[in-house]
């Protein structure tokens, strides 16, 4: 597939189901845009934030906290099915247009109307104002499906101690990253010719019949300029996910390239990498690497990424800096299968890079996938089913599989099977499952840092997955999407992502996790009547998060606070419309046997629930007036009296504790 055909398969892709929307097929380029920035490394989970005004725009943004860091994203979307040229003009326009964004939102000269569609900013305005003294980095992306010029790019700059970085990602740069990925294009590296440099190497002695093993000492400049080119193809797949490189990079290393360059060699392990082959050539018994063959980074991306962003930075010179790198050529005939992956698990365990950073390959997330490339999307009686659900256990797979087919009939008959509104993530599963446990404050931490408490709160090793599991994940994906839809759809205002998690949480604890997640798989919808409640929850939901209860809090801190979600939870809703969709207590506990809960745990649930409300409350009452049980003990039995009066059902801890009380009850002579 050339660069022509590749950007009419990817307009062709983009349109899927997108009605002629000038805004909506704008959103559709950013998001498929983003979809290869993100699987380069070069971002994490932008958010899509469109605001279009004369001489402000901008489609996306993602703030780190942790890094100070702010990225704005502008999108030049070109319709046709043809290539087509982006003007120079419009370029530099975009870089201007975002800057001005910033600086009229930092300023406090922008204002948005609450009823206004545009108010879906309102979060990225509060960012912007809140952490304008703390952001020191600000990278400017534009994004376009057409061709632009090659070296119309801004120069970095900073300004107000602010360090200003300009990307330009085109559908050229789009297809390079296509290419890299389908395997089509392999890193070549010619050091006499292009960098003009021998590269001394030691090659060990012949020992495998697997590998040949080389040690060299690489410049800093040339794998700063290597990164610089090639970005995340340059870093084998199975740690691309875990590196995050933003502009705040490792201290210890940006320090060292400040003060103490010379010292660097010393100070830093190295890094470990592969190849198909070399070239190498003698001079005077001395042995040098002239050309390497796809070169892959399988340890050492952090260092890699942060002498390149480093090297940005005025008065740096990496003249001095030199780094340790470990070569291992993978020969043609190799039998080991998945030599080159098992190397980067294994080099990356000897470092900080944990086991828990190679979740993609548990048990839980194999199982998910497996479920997902083989279950079909339920039809109607007499009708063929022709979709899957796709989980995308490793970032950017989607697209790897997609880009890895030939035809376009190839690429027809996998949009069809495998659509784009029905793939989700491993950070998209983390939520749901987190929400559903009534956790939206930690889904609001955003992605990444939700999946870190998602997976310390499950045992994914040892987690059995069955078709029901799955399943009802489906449903709860269903179930989270149709949320978001609505409250797209009523255009009350911004903080979306937050407003969802909190109302799909606040659904899984007025139902008491009853909602019919099964029957919401087979009809790959919801009913009515939950469509109802949701559009009445959403605006209760808006108004909750957008009003903290401490007068001058910050919006963005209450949302991620324990306290907002347990100052809503027990607000009135009237949930009566949907009673007769729910499962009853008994196929509640049939379910949950085939999840995460012991037959222990159950049977615990089982015989505190069948103790009545008011044998509870009479309990707390007895031990109050007779100075029995502690103060915490009566008031949970009073609480377990609540809980089953409300017909919610008790967690597996509540039921334990309280059928010890109960027992201690008993004993103290309650009757």
């Amino acid at each position: 597939m050339n660069l022509e055909e590749f950007a009419t398969d990817f307009i062709e892709n983009s349109t899927i189901e997108i009605e002629d929307d000038s805004e909506a097929f704008e959103e559709a380029v950013t998001q498929d845009l983003l979809e290869y920035i993100k699987d380069c490394g070069e971002v994490l989970e932008p958010e899509i934030c469109n605001i279009k005004l004369r001489k402000i725009k901008i489609n996306a943004y993602d703030y780190n906290d942790e890094n100070e860091s702010l990225d704005l994203f502008i999108t030049i979307a070109k319709k046709g099915t043809k290539l087509q040229k982006v003007a120079d003009d419009d370029v530099l326009k975009a870089f201007e247009k975002a800057q001005n964004a910033y600086y009229l939102i930092k300023n406090g000269e922008f204002e948005t109307n609450s009823q206004d569609p545009a108010n879906s900013i309102t979060e990225l305005i509060e960012i912007i104002r809140d952490s304008k003294n703390i952001i020191k980095n600000i990278r400017v992306f534009v994004l376009t499906n057409g061709v632009t010029s090659p070296s119309i790019t801004p120069s970095d700059s900073s300004a107000d101690n602010v360090f200003w970085d300009y990307e330009l990602w085109d559908i050229e740069r789009i297809y390079q990253q296509y290419l890299i990925r389908a395997g089509k294009q392999k890193i070549e590296i010619d050091f006499e010719k292009e960098y003009k440099y021998q590269l001394k190497c030691l090659q060990m002695d012949d020992v495998s019949k697997n590998v040949v093993e080389y040690i060299t000492i690489l410049p800093a400049s040339i794998l700063a300029d290597l990164y610089g080119r090639y970005k995340q193809g340059l870093l084998e797949k199975n740690v691309r996910t875990f590196l995050q490189f933003k502009a705040k990079v490792n201290i210890g290393i940006r320090e060292t390239l400040r003060s103490t360059p010379d010292l660097f060699l010393a100070y830093n392990n190295g890094i470990s990498t592969t190849a198909d082959s070399v070239e190498v050539k003698f001079e005077n018994g001395i042995q040098y690497i002239s050309k390497i063959v796809n070169l892959q980074i399988v340890n050492g991306g952090q260092t890699t990424a942060s002498i390149y962003y480093t090297s940005g930075e005025k008065e740096i010179n990496l003249n001095n800096v030199f780094v340790q790198t470990k070569l291992t050529v993978i020969k043609q005939d190799t039998i080991v299968p998945d030599l080159i992956s098992k190397i980067s698990k294994y080099a990356n365990s000897q470092t900080a890079i944990k086991n828990s950073d190679f979740s993609s390959n548990t048990k839980f997330h194999t199982s998910i996938e497996a479920f997902s490339r083989s279950e079909w999307i339920p039809v109607a009686p007499g009708n063929k089913s022709i979709s899957k659900w796709f989980y995308e256990r490793v970032r950017g797979q989607y697209l790897d599989e997609r880009s890895r087919l030939l035809t376009s009939k190839e690429k027809q008959r996998f949009d069809q099977e495998y659509p784009k509104k029905f793939k989700f993530s491993k950070t998209d599963l983390a939520k749901y499952e987190m929400c559903w446990q009534q956790r939206p404050y930690d889904a609001c931490l955003g992605g990444e840092k939700n999946f870190n408490l998602f997976e310390k709160s499950y045992n994914l090793n040892n987690s059995d997955i069955d078709l029901s599991y799955y399943q009802r994940l489906i449903g709860k994906a269903l179930l989270f999407n149709m949320i978001d839809k609505l409250y797209s759809e009523m255009k009350i205002g911004g903080y979306k992502v937050n407003v969802v998690s909190y109302v799909f949480s606040w659904l899984s604890y007025k139902t008491a996790k009853k909602i019919n997640l099964i029957k919401i798989w087979e009809n790959q919808s919801i009913s009515a009547e939950l469509n109802s409640l949701i559009r009445e929850m959403i605006p209760v939901v808006f108004f909750h998060i957008t009003n903290p209860l401490r007068s001058g809090m910050n919006i963005t801190d209450w949302y991620k606070k324990q306290d907002c979600w347990y100052s809503l939870r027990d607000k009135l809703i009237d949930c009566s419309s949907i009673e007769n969709q729910l499962l009853t207590n008994e196929e509640l506990i049939e379910v949950n046997g085939s999840g995460q809960l012991s037959d222990l745990e159950l049977e615990n649930i089982k015989t505190a629930s069948e103790i009545k409300s008011d044998t509870w409350f009479q309990i707390a009452k007895w031990a109050r007036e007779n100075q029995k049980l502690t103060a915490f003990d009566r008031k949970l039995a009073y609480n377990v009296g609540i809980l089953l009066n409300r017909k919610i059902q008790l967690s597996p801890k509540q039921a334990k504790t309280a059928l010890r009380i109960y027992k201690q009850a008993v004993d103290n002579g309650f009757n």
